[in-house]
């Protein structure tokens, strides 16, 4: 008799190629996840894992019960959706998955409201980057993410996997007080190809902007800071070092040693999206979450969202 508790040992050595980096997710040691694949050997009577460098491979027999294991999980996902239903409300206990600008704008705000709202249901968050958070949900480690892609770069989701539109998030330019733009209402990013910026260490579609519309209008352009998080670039503007741009979702509340424009023309837009798989539709506490994230992100931003009119004279 296979114990199907040890599936999921099996199916992280199938996702990481290794024990070591299955442990490190499931949050074991490498002996414990090995022993539990030695049980699940000699409870299937047949070799699971084949030596590879310094990793390991499934055998043909383990990738059958890689596949069993996801069927099994998919099967427990609409029973479990089917219990919900008879259910007075939404109940249990739901992970998820967010970046950090998204717990700011949307997640936080949202989450507060639904423990109200839904007092029999848990939401258990944990911070992660968008790619990272879809591989969490696809491959069962989280209930529901928030991931963000941009309009003019699309992601593509994996087989099992649905995803629901939460708001488009334009980004403003955001300047020091004393900046010579600072009372503007819009104004044209080619305006700014003189000044000093910061831009975060990633290699986003929106820095990728920034960057190309700087080299094809100077050619020494000035990006003298990078930085990812949006408080750390906040707080180089607000010391009258650099401009910066900014999407609104999650913005960190400024400081009223900076100001916030409009600009003109097509910009980045960030998209928010909620992805969930598809076994877990149908369950009360999943379209609950969706819809309170939902509520909130077309409600707009939270803090620091609005540019800032002009200061008189």
């Amino acid at each position: 008799m296979i114990d199907l508790s040890r599936l999921a040992f099996l199916r992280a050595v199938h996702r990481h190629g290794s024990v070591a980096a299955a442990a490190r997710e499931l949050g074991y040691t490498s002996s414990a996840v090995s022993q539990q694949i030695g049980k699940l050997q000699r409870e299937a009577g047949v070799r699971l894992l084949e030596p590879v460098g310094r990793g390991v491979v499934l055998t043909d027999a383990a990738l059958v019960l890689v596949d069993a294991a996801v069927s099994i999980e998919a099967a427990r996902e609409v029973a479990w959706g089917r219990l919900e239903e008879l259910a007075e409300g939404p109940t249990g206990t739901l992970s998820l998955a967010c970046f950090p600008s998204a717990i700011r704008g949307v997640a936080a705000p949202a989450l507060g409201a639904l423990a109200g709202a839904a007092p029999g249901l848990r939401v258990q968050l944990k911070e992660l980057a968008p790619h990272l958070g879809l591989d969490a949900v696809a491959n069962g480690y989280a209930d529901v993410a928030i991931v963000h892609d941009w309009v003019h770069d699309r992601t593509t989701l994996a087989a099992g996997l649905e995803a629901v539109h939460l708001a488009d998030d334009p980004v403003d330019l955001v300047v020091p007080a004393a900046h010579r733009l600072a009372g503007r209402r819009t104004v044209a990013l080619s305006e700014t190809v003189e000044d000093v910026w910061v831009t975060d260490v990633s290699d986003s579609i929106c820095t990728r902007w920034i960057l190309d519309m700087l080299h094809a209008s100077t050619e020494n352009p000035r990006v003298d800071f990078r930085a990812e998080e949006y408080a750390s670039q906040v707080a180089l503007v607000s010391a009258g070092l650099c401009v910066a741009v900014l999407p609104r979702l999650g913005r960190p509340a400024l400081p009223d040693t900076v100001r916030v424009i409009a600009l003109r023309g097509p910009v980045p837009t960030r998209r928010f999206m909620v992805v969930h798989r598809t076994a877990t539709s149908r369950r009360p506490a999943i379209r609950r979450l969706v819809e309170a994230l939902s509520d909130q992100a077309q409600s707009g931003p939270t803090s620091g969202a609005s540019p800032a009119p002009p200061r008189p004279g």
